[in-house]
């Protein structure tokens, strides 16, 4: 006879509880050998929520139970799930195997008492948990509105202690070297060179990018406010557990909380650096700074990666960044590109060209646009369909899940039902996702139609005349990325049109 051990941990139930994987491992141990066992297996989860029951651990132990486990042992009700139902569900699914549940500091009895009494627990406990929930987030949010931060925002430039940044002088002092560097005409890039060359310590290792000396300097937070409350991420990581893609969403500023702190440069200065990052996007100081039309539009056909200018023997040409890499960089893309290198001047011609044939026949493009007005009200009428289906699929999920507690349905049409309603539920979803997508690239595309008419009417005449900057202003209101291939550019355009290919020369 063997037992199964089940433990589960979050940095949330050390913090709250205590918990531990050792702590729970002895005494769930010392339990199963109290009854018995004459061999223990044990099963982890750790750093997963117990909102899902889709956690690896847990169902690699509902496994070793249906394979003829005698005991299955927890250190508490609220480590199998935080959820009643799920508690319910789980008791009766591992007694239904005739194994027995087993709980360090609670007696479980397969009575009608005893599930009543495991019910109450259950309930309480899942009720003081969205308490603590709502009173973390009322202590965070009255932490902030005094001036105290909830947690370390890791800003270079400033140390964190007891709810306050406070200016760290060594950092600063980079900091302020940094700022100067860059209004004198150095580039990211060469602040980033002359750092590493005279070792001063980055942020993160030994070694600065340009990437991070970007960062730093756009960062507004050094002119003395942090925002805190900015993101709502309730749900966030059980639906990334699940596997599902979620991001924070965006709160208005109006919720946002302001913690104000040391400021390192005034609003004046980080504006001028702002200015002269965006003037001076590359190159040394006395150096041409060679500017690339294209910039940020363009992808590799072959590998996907963001395709960069690069300047070579007396020519401008674009490149794949995962063909030219070198020093700390290679060592991260062990693996090189090897499409070609192309003529900057060559591929600017003709994307600008195509774009020159659209904006002479603006009226043709709102025709276009206009036929596509009508499919709106149909996707929109699928999404309200596809809505309503998704809502109906988590209602029949729950009462599968009732039907199996009352004992109406075998664990068998268990799970071939919940594995169906999940499918379809994926279906569902991803198709969702699709429409979501095609109504917003729809709605992008009226107003982006709009901005071209306005932008033709305003440069028609004079497009020949244009200089860089507005070009690329120009090419921007019309695409919105650039596959590039050895002998064609795939145009993804913003407007309602075919995609474009153009053939290159």
């Amino acid at each position: 006879m063997f037992a199964v051990v089940y433990i589960r941990v979050s940095t949330e139930d050390q913090a709250r509880y205590g918990y531990s994987l050792e702590g729970q491992e002895q005494v769930c141990y010392k339990k199963a050998k109290e009854l018995g066992a004459v061999r223990v297996e044990k099963f982890l989860d750790v750093g997963v929520t117990g909102e899902i029951l889709e956690r690896p651990g847990l169902q690699a132990a509902l496994s070793a139970v249906r394979a003829g486990a005698r005991w299955f042992i927890a250190y508490d009700p609220d480590r199998l799930s935080r959820k009643l139902s799920h508690q319910l569900f789980l008791a009766e699914t591992i007694e239904k195997t005739g194994c027995q549940l087993e709980f360090v500091n609670f007696e479980w009895q397969n009575t009608p008492e005893g599930r009543l009494f495991f019910s109450l627990r259950g309930a309480i406990a899942e009720y003081e948990k969205e308490k603590f929930k709502i009173r973390s987030m009322f202590g965070k949010r009255t932490k902030a509105k005094r001036g105290l931060l909830t947690h370390s925002p890791h800003l270079f430039g400033y140390r964190y202690e007891d709810g306050r940044l406070y200016v760290d002088s060594g950092q600063a002092i980079i900091y302020r070297r940094m700022v100067e560097m860059v209004l004198e005409g150095l580039s990211p890039e060469r602040i980033a060179q002359v750092f590493n060359k005279q070792g001063i310590p980055a942020p993160k290792g030994r070694h600065w990018y340009r990437g991070t000396i970007r960062r730093i300097l756009k960062n507004p937070t050094y002119t003395g406010m942090i925002y805190l409350n900015r993101y709502n991420t309730e749900g966030i990581k059980a639906a990334r557990q699940r596997g599902e893609q979620r991001s924070p969403t965006l709160r208005s500023d109006n919720e946002w909380i302001a913690v104000p702190i040391t400021p390192m440069v005034t609003k004046e200065e980080w504006e001028k650096v702002q200015n002269t990052l965006k003037k001076n996007k590359r190159g040394r100081r006395g150096q041409t700074v060679n500017y690339y039309l294209l910039s940020c539009l363009l992808y590799c056909g072959k590998c996907g990666s963001s395709v960069h200018g690069n300047f070579n023997n007396g020519y401008r040409y674009y490149v794949c960044a995962k063909r030219h890499v070198s020093g700390y960089d290679y060592k991260k893309v062990p693996v090189r590109c090897d499409s070609s290198f192309l003529r900057a001047d060559q591929v600017e011609d003709i994307v600008w060209n195509k774009v020159k044939e659209w904006l002479s026949d603006p009226e043709g493009i709102l025709q276009a646009a206009d036929l596509r007005v009508s499919k709106n009200s149909a996707i929109e009428g699928e999404i309200k369909i596809l809505v309503n289906r998704s809502i109906e699929l988590d209602d029949e999920r729950e009462r599968i899940f009732l039907a199996y507690r009352r004992g109406k349905i075998s664990l068998d049409d268990f799970d071939r039902a919940v594995s169906e309603v999940a499918r379809e539920k994926e279906g569902v979803e991803k198709r969702l996702n699709e429409l979501e997508s095609k109504l917003s690239s729809e709605v992008d595309a009226a107003r982006s139609v709009e901005l071209l008419k306005e932008i033709a009417d305003r440069v028609a005449d004079k497009l020949d005349d244009l200089d860089d900057a507005d070009r690329r202003e120009v090419i921007r209101a019309v695409i919105q990325r650039i596959t590039v291939h050895d002998t064609e550019l795939i145009l993804d355009v913003k407007i309602p049109l075919t995609d474009t290919v153009c053939v290159m020369e």
